[in-house]
C-alpha cells in the first residue's frame, strides 16, 4: 500500500502510473503538506492582519451603533414629549363630593373651580314582559329549545321559515326551526346596530330589554314584527299615552320640550295647533305622534305599528326644559323608568347631556348622582377645583433626568475606555487552538477601547452637556418659597451637575423641583420647550433645554449614522462601511495570491517528487540487471 498520495493510480502499458498533481512526500519521504503550510503561514501574515483591520473597523461600527440606539431611545422616549407643553401643563382635579362628581381635566384645562350640581343623571331604558313567558299550568319553557317548540309551553306558533324583525332601524333574522330564544336574544345583543341587549331571567321567566345608550333619544322601536314576537312571546307592552296637565291655548311665553330626545323650542304666540304640527313633524324620529285631547291639552301617543311606523316599547320620554309661563305644567302618565337626559349646573349655567360625561372647558367631569337638596329645596353644589400635576410633572422631569444621565454614561464609558492594543484580534488558526471561553475574554479585552478619545464622540458629549448647562434668556423671574427667582436653567430648578469625575451626571433636588414646579409651571414649561429657531438650531438663547437637545440628538444621530451606518440599513454606505468593503476587496485579491502561491509550492514539490520517482526507477532497473548478471 502506498501512503502518502494525494493523486490516483491508472493502469496502462503494463506499469502503474501515478498523477503526481498533489503527492505528500511519496518519493522523498518530506511532509509536503507539514512543508506548504509552514511556508504559506508566513505568507498569509498579510492577509491575517488586514482581516484584523476589519474586525477592528467592525467592533467600532458596533459601539458607534450602540450609541445611537441609546441617542434614539433617548429621542423617542424621552425628549419628544419633554418638548411638548403638555408635559407640564398636566393638571388634577379634587372633588369635594365623589359620590356627585368626579372629574379629569386636559392639559390646556386653566387652573380653576367650578361649583357643579346634578339634577338628574342620563338614564336608558328597561323595559320586561309583563307576564311570565310560560302560559299558565304549563311547564316552564326551555330557553334552549329550538323556537317553533314552544308553542306547547307559550302558546305562542311561529311560521316556518327564516323571519326577521327590526329593532331601532336595525334587522335581526332568525329561524324558528334551529334558533332558541338565548341565541335569538344574543343575536340582538351582539348586533351594536339595535342599540339594545336582551336577556333571558328564568327565575322571573320573562324577557329582559335594555338600551345600550342613556339620554332621553335612548328608545326601543320595533317594526316588521310579523310573527308577534315581542307581543306574543316575549309580552311586551307597547308605550303609554303622556298629557299635559294645564289645557294648552296660546304661549304667552317661549318653551321648550324634548320628546324622546328630540328637542322643540316654542315662541310666544304658537297655539296648541302650531304645537301638535311640530311635534308630529318628528314622528319618524320620536315614534310619538302629538294630538289636542279635546279639551286643549296636548297628548303625546306612541305609534304604534301601522302605515304610521313602528311599535314603541319604551316609554315616552318627555322633559320640560323651559316653561317660564307654566304652559305645560308637567305631564300625567310620565313613567319614571323613561330615558332620560342628565340636568346638570355649572357655575350657574344649566345643560343637558345624553350621557353622564360631559365635557366643561376641558374638564371631562363624571356626574355620578344627584345632589343633595338644601332647607329651600335647591340643590347642594359640589365644587372642583383644577390646579396642575405637580407629582406627574415632577415623575416627567425626573425621568428625563435618568434617561439623560443613563445615555452620557453610555456614552462616557465608551469614550473614556482604555484600549488595549496587547490584544489584537484572534486569527482563525488562534481560535482554533483555544477553547471558548479563551476566546470570549481575549475578544473582551481586544473589543475595548474602540472608540477612546473620539472625536465625534467627544463632540457629541460636549454639546449635550452645554445644552444642559445653557442658560434660557427672556425668562420672567418668578416667586418660589416667597423668593424672587428666574427659572432659566437646570441649576435654578434643583437639577445640577456633580463631581468633575461624574463626567456631566444630572442630580435632582426634588423639594426644590417640586417648589418650582408648583410655584411657576409655565416658566418651567418655557424652560423645556421655547421652540427652536430651525431643526438644526442647539445655540438660540431664547429656546428651550428640550427642544435644543431634540435636535442636538438627531443632528448626532445622523452623523454618527454617516460614520457607521445602521444594522437595518439594506445597503451600508457609511465611511466604515466603505473601509470595510476596500478591505474585502483587498482581501480577496490577496486570498487569490494566496490561492495560487500554494498551487505554486505544490507543484514544485510534485515536480521534485515526480525527479526522485524517475531517479528511483531507474536505480530500481539497473540494480535489477545487475543482478541477473
Amino acid at each position: 500500500m502506498i501512503l502518502g498520495a494525494t493523486g490516483s493510480t491508472n493502469s496502462g502499458s503494463g506499469f502503474n502510473a501515478i498523477d503526481y498533481s498533489h503527492i505528500a512526500g511519496l518519493a522523498s519521504g518530506i511532509d509536503t503538506d507539514s512543508m506548504v503550510k509552514a511556508m504559506m503561514q508566513a505568507e498569509s501574515i498579510p492577509l491575517n492582519r488586514l482581516m484584523q483591520q476589519k474586525q477592528l473597523w467592525q467592533w467600532k461600527q458596533d459601539d458607534y451603533r450602540q450609541v445611537n440606539s441609546a441617542l434614539l431611545d433617548f429621542r423617542t422616549n424621552e425628549l419628544f414629549s419633554m418638548k411638548l407643553q403638555s408635559t407640564f401643563l398636566a393638571k388634577t382635579v379634587s372633588s369635594s363630593d365623589t359620590s356627585v362628581v368626579t372629574a379629569t381635566a386636559a392639559a390646556t384645562s386653566p387652573a380653576a373651580s367650578y361649583s357643579v350640581s346634578v339634577s338628574q343623571l342620563a338614564q336608558g331604558v328597561t323595559v320586561a314582559s309583563a307576564t311570565a313567558l310560560t302560559a299558565a299550568g304549563k311547564p316552564q319553557l326551555n330557553p334552549n329549545a329550538p323556537l317553533n317548540q314552544l308553542s306547547t309551553a307559550t302558546g305562542w306558533s311561529p311560521g316556518a321559515g327564516p323571519h326577521q324583525v327590526t329593532i331601532n332601524g336595525e334587522t335581526v333574522t332568525f329561524d324558528p326551526a334551529t334558533d332558541t330564544l338565548n341565541t335569538l336574544l344574543a343575536k340582538i345583543s351582539s348586533d351594536p346596530k339595535t342599540g339594545v341587549t336582551a336577556f333571558y331571567d328564568a327565575v322571573q321567566d320573562k324577557v329582559v330589554f335594555q338600551t345600550t345608550a342613556t339620554g332621553s333619544g335612548a328608545k326601543i322601536s320595533v317594526s316588521g314584527d310579523n310573527d308577534n314576537l315581542f307581543a306574543g312571546l316575549f309580552h311586551l307592552n307597547p308605550a303609554g299615552n303622556v298629557a299635559s296637565v294645564n289645557a294648552i291655548g296660546t304661549l304667552t311665553k317661549d318653551a321648550s320640550l324634548r320628546i324622546n330626545g328630540v328637542s322643540f323650542n316654542f315662541s310666544a304666540g304658537q297655539t296648541l295647533s302650531d304645537i301638535v304640527t311640530a311635534i308630529n313633524g318628528q314622528t319618524a324620529v320620536t315614534g310619538v305622534q302629538a294630538q289636542d285631547d279635546g279639551s286643549g291639552h296636548l297628548k303625546l301617543l306612541p305609534v304604534n305599528g301601522g302605515a304610521a311606523g313602528p311599535t314603541l316599547y319604551s316609554p315616552i320620554s318627555v322633559e320640560v326644559v323651559s316653561d317660564p309661563g307654566n304652559a305645560f305644567g308637567g305631564f300625567q302618565g310620565v313613567s319614571a323608568n323613561a330615558a332620560k337626559d342628565a340636568i346638570y349646573t355649572v357655575n350657574g349655567y344649566t345643560s343637558y347631556s345624553a350621557t353622564n360625561t360631559v365635557v366643561y372647558n376641558g374638564v371631562t367631569m363624571t356626574l355620578k348622582g344627584v345632589s343633595a337638596k338644601d332647607a329651600n329645596g335647591n340643590p347642594v353644589s359640589s365644587s372642583l377645583v383644577v390646579t396642575t400635576d405637580v407629582d406627574t410633572v415632577v415623575k416627567a422631569i425626573e425621568g428625563f433626568v435618568d434617561k439623560y444621565n443613563s445615555l452620557m454614561k453610555t456614552m462616557n464609558d465608551l469614550y473614556h475606555e482604555k484600549r488595549n492594543y496587547d490584544y489584537p484580534p484572534l486569527t482563525d488558526d488562534q481560535k482554533s487552538q483555544m477553547t471558548q471561553d479563551q476566546i470570549t475574554k481575549w475578544e473582551t479585552m481586544a473589543k475595548s477601547g474602540m472608540l477612546s478619545s473620539d472625536p465625534l464622540l467627544g463632540n457629541v458629549i460636549d454639546s449635550l452637556r452645554g445644552i444642559a448647562g445653557s442658560v434660557l434668556q427672556g425668562q420672567a423671574p418668578s416667586t418660589v418659597n416667597g423668593q424672587t427667582v428666574t427659572l432659566n436653567s437646570l441649576a435654578s430648578i434643583g437639577i445640577t451637575t456633580g463631581d468633575w469625575w461624574e463626567y456631566g451626571q444630572l442630580h435632582v433636588n426634588e423639594d426644590q423641583l417640586r417648589a418650582a414646579v408648583q410655584a411657576d409651571p409655565q416658566a418651567v414649561m418655557r424652560l423645556f420647550t421655547n421652540p427652536t429657531s430651525s431643526v438644526t438650531d442647539t445655540s438660540s438663547p431664547g429656546a428651550g433645554i428640550a427642544a435644543k437637545l431634540y435636535n442636538a440628538v438627531n443632528t448626532a444621530i445622523d452623523q454618527i449614522s454617516q460614520e457607521a451606518g445602521s444594522a437595518s440599513d439594506l445597503v451600508d454606505n457609511s465611511w466604515i462601511g466603505q473601509q470595510v468593503r476596500e478591505i474585502d476587496t483587498q482581501a480577496a485579491e490577496m486570498q487569490q495570491q494566496l490561492d495560487q502561491k500554494r498551487q505554486y509550492y505544490y507543484q514544485q514539490f510534485t515536480a521534485m517528487e515526480q525527479a526522485l520517482s524517475q531517479l528511483n526507477s531507474q536505480a530500481g532497473f539497473f540494480q535489477s540487471m545487475m543482478a541477473g548478471h
